[in-house]
């Protein structure tokens, strides 16, 4: 076990790998009642095409899937369900899907050392049968049903389908009707063994107990099962075009208010720079130039060009050719010719100096500090930085706090409006 020491936020993060390959990152809380725990696999809604395990040609599985499977591990052989488990010691327990992870995550204040043993358990002993497929395909097409008409669903995903030619973001997570009628009992065990094995696979604990208790509680859990040794995974990798697959698109949903996503798709290589500088720059210059207290802001909310806070986020995505980096901003606007010109006219603007740079530093390291005060905000830090970096280290915390101005400027520089794609969402 490896104590590291997350010296910004004044916190201690307990590391290890254990035999099997499943990785281990745990922060204790000493003086907080209620512990979390996160168990995820890389393994989502874009994780279609593959090569199965002991098989040599690659499948395609319907869309959906990842997401069917999350679904169909809350039921166990002895029919007991996992969230009257949880129940009995008033424990929070859910999942969820998204494009590239699935999570099984519990959260509660009593008998910790065995909730953390059921995840293991539950979340690595798969039961899937005809009759309990067929059952689980209503459930999940009822939830399918109801989603259609979800705005949100609809938003997101359009842009995600607007911006990549290759990388299958085409597919929603929860998958077509037809996807989701098709679904076999091989099929999610043929996912299963190849995604859910311990090396593809993280732990993220926030505990108030002792950490080398919990360690060896998950080693000796572990040792009790068996797993393929040399497990390689054999995704397929998409060569992904420079380009966005679509320039603009208004479509109509159940929304409340009328929505816009500008979004802009650059190479990582383009913007000369790592994935880690990229995304605290990025964020640091959206927050002085469009961020809830900037001049620009304010002047359109006085303007009534927007009715709430713009709101930003930073992704990335690795094909075979390049790492992609996604620029989102949304805004609730109807003056959308407006607002896309004086967006495009601020972030080619200069409008900061180094006074304001060091202040949304230190605003950026204030909010990464007052993410520790939970253990829900502890666990959103743990999450965030293995979603993004796949790891979890002191190193990206002193990064952050170790920004400099004239490295934000040629960082920055290379933004380049030229590749984006718009999605307006108006109300029906």
């Amino acid at each position: 076990m490896k104590k590291i020491k997350l010296n910004v936020v004044n916190e201690n993060l307990y590391y290890e790998k254990i035999e099997n390959g499943l990785e281990i990152y745990l922060i204790k809380k000493e003086n907080f009642n209620t512990s979390y725990a996160c168990f995820c696999t890389n393994f989502g809604g874009i994780d279609v095409e593959f090569i199965p395990i002991n098989e040599k040609e690659y499948v395609k599985m319907p869309s959906g899937i990842a997401h069917f499977l999350e679904h169909k591990l809350f039921e166990q052989k002895n029919g007991e369900s996992v969230h009257d488990f949880y129940k009995k010691s008033g424990t929070y327990v859910n999942a969820f899907t998204n494009y590239k992870y699935t999570k099984y995550i519990f959260n509660g204040a009593n008998n910790f050392i065995n909730n953390l043993d059921y995840l293991l358990d539950y979340v690595q002993d798969p039961y899937f049968t005809d009759e309990n497929v067929l059952k689980e395909k209503g459930i999940i097409l009822e939830e399918a049903y109801m989603v259609m008409d979800n705005p949100d669903r609809l938003f997101n995903s359009t842009i995600m389908k607007n911006i990549y030619n290759e990388i299958p973001y085409y597919n929603t997570v929860i998958g077509s009707i037809e996807d989701i009628k098709s679904i076999t009992k091989e099929d999610l065990y043929r996912c299963y063994y190849s995604f859910y094995h311990p090396s593809n696979m993280a732990l993220l604990i926030v505990t108030n107990e002792d950490e080398k208790e919990v360690i060896n509680r998950i080693k000796e859990n572990q040792s009790k099962k068996e797993f393929k040794k040399d497990f390689i995974i054999n995704k397929k990798e998409y060569i992904e075009k420079e380009n966005v697959k679509k320039e603009k698109e208004i479509i109509k949903g159940n929304a409340l208010e009328n929505r816009l996503c500008y979004s802009i798709k650059m190479p990582l290589s383009k913007l000369n720079c790592s994935l880690i500088e990229a995304y605290d720059y990025f964020s640091i210059l959206f927050g002085i130039l469009i961020g809830n207290l900037s001049k620009y802001n304010l002047d359109l909310k006085e303007k009534n060009i927007i009715k709430d806070n713009i709101f930003y986020s930073i992704s990335s995505d690795k094909a075979k050719n390049e790492t992609y980096v996604i620029f989102k901003i949304f805004a609730l606007t109807e003056k959308y010719d407006y607002f896309i010109n004086s967006l495009e006219k601020i972030l080619s603007s200069k409008d900061y100096n180094e006074e304001l740079f060091n202040l949304y530093k230190k605003t950026f390291i204030s909010d990464l500090n007052y993410m520790f005060n939970t253990v829900n905000g502890t666990m959103n830090f743990m999450m965030m930085e293995y979603d993004f970096y796949k790891k979890i280290s002191n190193d990206i915390i002193d990064f952050e706090t170790n920004l400099n101005y004239e490295r934000f400027i040629e960082v920055t520089n290379n933004l380049s409006l030229k590749n984006k794609s718009i999605v307006i969402m108006e109300k029906k």
